[in-house]
């Protein structure tokens, strides 16, 4: 007899059989695969166009806190006009601001600075892709001219707005007046409060996209955001006449042709002049509005009488001290340098730009 010899092996009932539960378990986990791609896209998007809404108020936002009223000629700070984009409502606003400028100017010697004051605004344009949306761009000129509305550099912003709505108000309160347009330079005044409202529509993939237009999305794919911006009491009026005063310098002392016995010496030099005589003059404080230096807005008097607190009548001239003197009737210790600070004195009128609260 012969032995013969049985070799281990899988028969083809057996691969056929691995073959399969190999390809089930790879479908499975390449299904997986992607159902988790598409809801990471989908989460992304989701993300993107949530963020994008704060976003973007807060940078109105950021840019309207800072917002320039001081020197300016006919008062031309604020513009807001009522404009659309093709058939979509696309409000503009133009304004001044203090807020870190993108761009920069070149001084005399070359060399680059950013700007103290700039001028900002926010535009739109027709989305070339998209037909039914809006892009947000952001008007930045850092050389501020005699065109508040014109020039500059433009940043995008967000390039999927429906639209873009701005309401101005005189005052607060449900009931109060609407106003789509608003020009700083008829009223010299600043809006109380400013609504925004625009819409926003999520970014989506490709698969819903069919010959550049998307189709109807049945996710609810849009999202309208509000915000009211109220501006700071002081600021409404503060471009109207004897509003906000700059404070000057004193003036040089004139010297009366005849005039009174000189007072007695005060602790920080010569004493006050005495009065005037016949046909001698007096010395009195000169002020100076914003509108006389630049056509803009006018200043608020820093400060009245020293020693009582009381602000002197509107337009009335105060004695001015000489320089170098210490003037009668301040407490010990006043630096005569804070009034232009702002800080220290009795009835101060605020800073530079007169910063008394109202």
């Amino acid at each position: 007899m012969t032995n013969q010899t049985r070799q281990a092996g899988f028969t083809l009932i057996e691969v056929l059989l691995a073959i399969g539960i190999t390809a089930t378990v790879m479908m499975t986990v390449g299904t997986t695969f992607s159902i988790l791609l598409s809801a990471r896209e989908v989460v992304d998007e989701l993300a993107e166009s949530t963020e994008a809404g704060p976003r973007i108020l807060n940078l109105i936002e950021r840019d309207l806190r800072g917002m320039w009223t001081f020197n300016v000629g006919n008062n031309a700070v604020f513009r807001g006009r009522d404009m659309d984009v093709g058939s979509f409502e696309a409000d503009r606003m133009d304004f001044l601001t203090t807020t870190d400028a993108v761009g920069f100017v070149l001084d005399d010697h070359g060399t680059p600075r950013k700007p103290s004051v700039c001028e900002v605004g926010y535009w739109f344009k027709q989305n070339q892709r998209y037909r039914d949306l809006i892009e947000m761009w952001r008007r930045e000129d850092p050389m501020v001219d005699n065109d508040l509305i014109t020039q500059g550099s433009f940043q995008l912003v967000h390039d999927r707005l429906k639209n873009f709505k701005v309401t101005y108000y005189k005052t607060l309160g449900h009931e109060a007046e609407e106003f789509l347009e608003w020009d700083s330079t008829t009223e010299d005044l600043l809006p109380r409060r400013i609504k925004i409202e625009f819409t926003i529509e999520r970014r989506r993939g490709s698969r819903n996209v069919v010959n550049d237009a998307e189709i109807e999305d049945f996710e609810e794919a849009e999202k309208t955001y509000v915000r009211h911006f109220v501006l700071d009491p002081g600021m409404t009026e503060i471009l109207r006449s004897g509003t906000a005063m700059i404070p000057l310098l004193p003036p040089e002392p004139t010297v009366p042709e005849s005039g009174g016995p000189a007072g007695p010496a005060g602790p920080g030099g010569a004493g006050p002049a005495g009065p005037a005589g016949p046909g001698g003059t007096s010395s009195t404080t000169q002020t100076t509005t914003k509108g006389e230096m630049s056509g803009g807005g006018q200043a608020r008097k820093p400060g009245g009488e020293r020693g009582t607190g009381e602000r002197p009548a509107r337009g009335q001239a105060t004695q001015a001290p000489s320089r170098g003197q210490v003037p009668t009737g301040l407490p010990p210790g006043f630096n005569l340098g804070n009034l232009l600070r702002g800080s220290g004195g009795s009835g101060g009128g605020g800073g530079l730009f007169g910063g008394g609260g109202r």
